[in-house]
């Protein structure tokens, strides 16, 4: 289909031109028009890449594009790679679109999250079109959640953030503690790289697994729920020294939700790329969830029936997976490690 300067995260249509605009990890946001590939934004200085799971993790255009003309950022800030007590906070920012392009000068930032290491930073921004955002937020980083994040329901690590955005400043939506604990609308999350919402009102949440499994969840969006890190992983109890032949968990804790789909880590598989909602793209894939697996390139749909869920193999791509989006004549994009976007047609 394309290719971009670096690992892709997430592509856009433009509100109202003919184009696609998608980020990648180095920090460059281009346009694509079918046929020509235009740099439309460099945040390379204002972010950090010291680990490969930081940069510029995600974007959307502000409700009110036409008249703001301004778009919001999710990345991981600037700072030091040597180490020591100076690491990158998560940001979500603000910023003009002047002439289709980036306007760094104007930039402002909204929210600055510290987190204890550089790994697990989730940053998926997703616009509900009402002039209200979701943002997710990994656990902090380190095997095993070690400062407890997860089932810390007024950390905002682990979390999808809830927040309505206007006139260059941010608020929680929900008014439960009258603090930054309000912007918390789901927890328990380990690293959830990539969400979506359906036309139910319903959140999916594809959450990267630790050692033995990878889990999606699905929740009404505003239903506040407990997705178990770092209790559970997947529908299992979670033991560092786990060798992955735990039987399920009987769900002992009804504070915790369960995920809906989990798969091991056999085969290869390591860590799961969600996803999109597929009310759009190709009828074979409408109404369904698809994600992928990141080292063996497997994707697969869920379905619903009377029966429950169901997750079925579509195909595989020989590439590292990164994520998925949605191109100029809503074609199905795949976003590759190494910055080539493949198109998926009908089989």
């Amino acid at each position: 289909y394309t290719q971009v300067s670096s690992t892709p995260v997430k592509s856009l249509q433009h509100p109202s031109d003919d184009v696609v605009w998608i980020a990648s990890l180095d920090g460059i946001i281009s346009s694509w028009d079918g046929s020509t590939m235009n740099e439309v934004g460099n945040l390379s200085s204002v972010i950090s890449n010291c680990h490969n799971e930081q940069g510029l993790l995600g974007f959307e255009f502000a409700h009110d594009f036409s008249d703001s003309q301004e778009i919001l950022l999710s990345y991981t800030e600037d700072a030091d790679c040597d180490g020591g007590s100076n690491l990158s906070g998560m940001v979500i920012a603000s910023v003009e679109i002047v002439n289709d392009r980036v306007n760094l000068n104007s930039l402002v930032e909204l929210r600055n999250v510290a987190k204890e290491n550089r790994n697990h930073n989730g940053g998926n921004l997703h616009s509900l079109n009402d002039g209200t955002y979701l943002w997710s937020l990994g656990d902090g980083g380190g095997s095993g959640d070690p400062y407890g994040n997860g089932q810390n329901e007024h950390n905002p690590l682990g979390t999808i953030q809830y927040f309505a955005y206007a006139n260059k400043t941010i608020q929680p939506v929900l008014d439960t503690y009258g603090n930054d604990s309000d912007y918390v609308l789901h927890h328990g999350l380990r690293n959830p790289w990539k969400f979506d919402t359906d036309d139910q009102g319903r959140i999916w949440i594809a959450d990267v697994g630790q050692y033995c499994y990878e889990e999606v969840n699905l929740v009404t969006l505003l239903d506040q729920s407990n997705f178990g890190w770092s209790e559970r992983e997947g529908m299992h109890i979670y033991d560092p020294s786990d060798d992955c032949t735990s039987p399920p968990d009987e769900l002992t804790d009804s504070t915790l939700t369960d995920p809906i789909i989990e798969y091991p880590h056999a085969g290869g598989n390591c860590s799961i790329t969600g996803g999109f909602w597929m009310d759009w793209g190709p009828d074979f894939l409408q109404n369904s969830y698809l994600y992928g697996d990141f080292c063996t390139g497997s994707i697969w749909q869920i379905t619903e029936s009377n029966d429950g869920f169901q997750s079925d193999y579509v195909t595989g791509v020989g590439t590292y997976i990164t994520g998925f989006g949605q191109g100029i004549n809503d074609e199905l994009l795949i976003f590759s490690w190494t910055g080539e976007i493949y198109h998926l047609i009908a089989l």
